[in-house]
Parts: C-alpha cells; structure tokens; sequence
C-alpha cells in the first residue's frame, strides 16, 4: 500500500507540472500570436503607405505636366524649364522620404539629375537640415508649391484654380502618408511586451525539458520533443520582431531603393 500511495502522488505531481507547463505554453502562444499579428498589420500599412505616397505625388506631377501642356506654343522655354525643375524637385522630395522612413542621415538613393537645379537650391538644401535644423521633405514640398503658384501666375499654368487646388490636395495627401510611415518607424512595440514575453520564453526553455522527461521513457525522444516548442516559439517571436519594423537595410526589411524607380 505505501508503495501504490507513492506512486499515486508522483503521478499528481506529474500531472499538476503538465498543467502549468500547458497553461504557459498556451499564454505564451497567445501573446507571440497578437505580437506577430500587429507586426504583420505594421508591414502591410507600411509598404501600403509607401505606394500611396508616391502615387500621391506621381499624380501630382502628371497634373502638372498635362496642364502646362497648353503654354507650349506660347511660352515653351518657361514650360521646359518648369517642367524640369518640378521633376529634379519631386525625385529628391521623394528620395528625402524614403531617408527618412529608413532613417539615413545622407542621400541614399538616386535622384533625377539632381546638378541640373541652380547653386542657391542646391546650397540651401545641403544647409537645410545641417544648418537650419528643418525636415529636408518639408523644405522640398514648400519649393514645389512656391514653383507652381509662381507658373500659374506667369502663365505656363493655364488652368482654372479650383482644378488646380487638386494638385495641392495630393501633395499634401502624399505628405500625410509619409508622416504615417514616419510614425512605424519611430513607434516601436511596447518595450514592456517584448521584455514579457521574452521572459515567458526563458521560463518556457527551461521548464519544457523538465516535463519532457518526466513522462517520456525514450531519451532519443526527449530532445526532438524538447526542442521542436521551444525553437518554434522562439522562432515565431523572431519573426514577429523582424515584422515590425518593415523600415530599413534588412534582407526582410521592405526594398525602399525600388520604390525610387
């Protein structure tokens, strides 16, 4: 009888460990499983940001162009430098975008025949975030609206002003979108979840083997069964970590230097 009453409390013990390792295994799933779930929604509104950004501002330079169409016979010098001038300024307005978004302190990606702007432009823009302090999109989008309001008024612009106003609309909207981008990037996830589960998962390694052993005979078993959990929960955490953040230089991070083209 001693004996039976002995191995009855050995398999409750057995039993109440099996408990507590599912319940944090379990709790553990859930919280990797809502982290991983924001990072992937992080990764789709940020790659969704970035086409709507420069499809915001590539419709705003069609606009342009196909309004300016019109002064060619009449003004075609002004119209071709117009033209050029908007294109040099919107390609670096959108390169300065993407330096922001990944966080680069230089221009890192190509522009449009960026030389061809005059020497003040160009001085000003190189002082523009050393010197002065300003967000160098910023100083590009106000040069782009100062360029149009100066050819509407001398008259390569011939188009009505409200038609106009929808150019102005979608630069702005374009800028909206990269302050949303800008927002992933400079919002991390919540450092007190990360460092939870991050803790969850040490207790998760150490106490998995433990179990294991406990009700499997077969050592050659033990390891895979070990092993095969606690990989994959580390694994998915990485992932998930890896997500949200879809800015940067990564292999996994999104390719900013093809929304360029």
């Amino acid at each position: 009888m001693p004996h039976v009453h002995r191995n009855v409390t050995e398999i409750e013990a057995d039993l109440s460990k099996g408990q507590v390792w599912t319940a944090l295994t379990g709790s553990l799933g859930l919280l990797i499983g809502f982290r991983t779930s924001q990072s992937l929604n992080r990764f789709w509104e940020g790659t969704g940001l970035l086409h709507q950004m420069r499809g915001e501002w590539f419709d705003s330079v069609s606009c342009l162009l196909s309004f300016s169409r019109h002064a060619k016979s009449t003004r075609p010098e002004e119209v071709v430098q117009f033209r050029q001038t908007l294109i040099r300024l919107v390609s670096l307005m959108h390169g300065s975008a993407l330096d922001d978004i990944s966080g680069n302190d230089e221009d890192s990606y190509e522009t449009i025949d960026v030389m061809g702007l005059d020497a003040r432009t160009l001085c000003f823009l190189r002082d523009c975030k050393i010197k002065y302090g300003w967000n160098k999109v910023c100083a590009l989008q106000h040069m782009i609206q100062v360029l149009i309001t100066y050819n509407l008024r001398i008259g390569v612009l011939e188009i009505p002003p409200p038609i106009l106003s929808r150019v102005y609309q979608t630069l702005s909207r374009g800028f909206v979108n990269l302050l949303n981008a800008v927002k992933i990037k400079d919002t991390s996830f919540p450092f007190p979840w990360a460092q939870m589960i991050m803790l969850l998962l040490v207790i998760h390694s150490i106490f998995t083997p433990l179990i294991v052993t406990s009700f499997t005979t077969s050592y050659q078993w033990a390891l895979p069964v070990t092993f095969l959990p606690v990989f994959g929960m580390f694994a998915l955490n990485q992932v998930a970590a890896q997500l949200e953040m879809p800015f940067g230089t990564d292999d996994n991070d999104l390719p900013l230097t093809h929304f360029q083209y």
